[in-house]
């Protein structure tokens, strides 16, 4: 399985949410190290590309964060208390809710990833973090494509020796914005990574 990693350079992103840019969440803490892992298309990904990798950085607990429209709630429902994965709400409306669920394994990541794909290439938010959950939502003011708009917003704050994750437009990335030395350098991602996995580095200009 072949992939690209980059260094995203400060004037791609904005820890200030941005509706068609980076980043579709607030982050209320700094991190020093966003990556991008490209030049894939998850849904044809191998499925314990994800899986592996988190046990390597030995991120389980996993808390993902999602926005889940109402038409995919009750599949939702069903997939995650079938394998017993906890979860709650964090806000419900007419239109979607978005939820927290915990993830404890590799085994009920198995279970759950493929439908988090599902609505990461759909245009929802699917985030998630190591080891503690970081997540609200609150009302906040918005930039790009909903440029003044103050929305209901994903906000995160990260904590100390903790990792996020973001499944990018159309599903054709993964984003890391990490505090952790795992992602300090090209050389130490390569070192978490599953061995079926073949990287090379990009740079975006």
């Amino acid at each position: 399985m072949n992939l690209s990693i980059g260094y995203l350079p400060s004037k791609y992103y904005d820890f200030t949410p941005d509706a068609g840019g980076c980043f579709p969440f607030a982050v209320d803490k700094k991190v020093p190290y966003v990556v991008s892992i490209c030049d894939i298309y998850l849904p044809e990904c191998e499925e314990n590309f994800v899986p592996s990798w988190m046990g390597n950085i030995k991120a389980y607990p996993l808390y993902f964060c999602a926005d889940v429209p109402n038409y995919y709630k009750n599949e939702y429902e069903e997939i995650f208390n079938a394998v017993q994965i906890e979860y709650r709400y964090l806000t419900e409306d007419n239109e979607k809710c978005v939820s927290v669920a915990k993830i404890q394994d590799k085994k009920q990541l198995l279970a759950a990833f493929p439908f988090y794909i599902t609505l990461g290439c759909g245009g929802g938010t699917v985030v998630w973090g190591t080891k503690e959950d970081v997540f609200s939502v609150e009302l906040r003011k918005w930039k790009g494509n909903w440029d003044g708009l103050i929305e209901k917003t994903i906000v995160i704050i990260p904590k100390v020796d903790t990792s996020i994750f973001w499944i990018g437009y159309d599903g054709d990335s993964i984003d890391v914005l990490s505090n952790q030395k795992y992602f300090s350098t090209y050389e130490n991602i390569t070192k978490t990574l599953p061995e079926f996995v073949i990287p090379s580095l990009c740079e975006f200009g």
